[in-house]
């Protein structure tokens, strides 16, 4: 995460309360979510306000980290793609500046069989498409 946050609280719970909320609240990390036209497509977005560039590798487009770069930073620090994907369960990773590959901080992982993990998502076969959880 790129956030730095300084906070002193006299209840030791409150702070961590309080930043969590805030995270939340800010959107720092969005799961991938349909894209709203119907035709299928997956939105993908990540917070990297200083990153040079932002892509996303997955079982989808054979881990290529070149095939679907993110477009951004917007003024928040986000960078988008949408990726249209057919009915199936999907493998992905973000990959910053061409050598950093980061779990989507949204969606939930699973081990991928070599000591590290993978995000994961569900795409539906039916026309209200929506992210699934393992």
């Amino acid at each position: 995460m790129f956030v730095k946050v300084t906070m002193a609280f006299r209840t030791p719970i409150l702070g961590p309360i309080l930043f969590a909320l805030a995270l939340f609240i800010a959107g720092c990390a969005s799961a991938p979510r349909p894209d709203g036209s119907g035709r299928g497509g997956l939105s993908f977005s990540i917070g990297a306000p200083d990153a040079r560039t932002v892509a996303v590798a997955g079982s989808f487009n054979r881990w290529d980290p070149n095939d679907h770069p993110l477009s951004g930073p917007d003024r928040h620090g986000r960078w988008a793609v949408t990726v249209p994907l057919p009915p199936g369960r999907y493998e992905y990773l973000f990959v910053i500046d061409g050598t950093i590959w980061v779990l989507d901080p949204a969606a939930p992982s699973v081990d991928n069989g070599l000591g590290e993990r993978n995000s994961i998502v569900t795409v539906e076969n039916d026309r209200n498409r929506e992210k699934k959880i393992p």
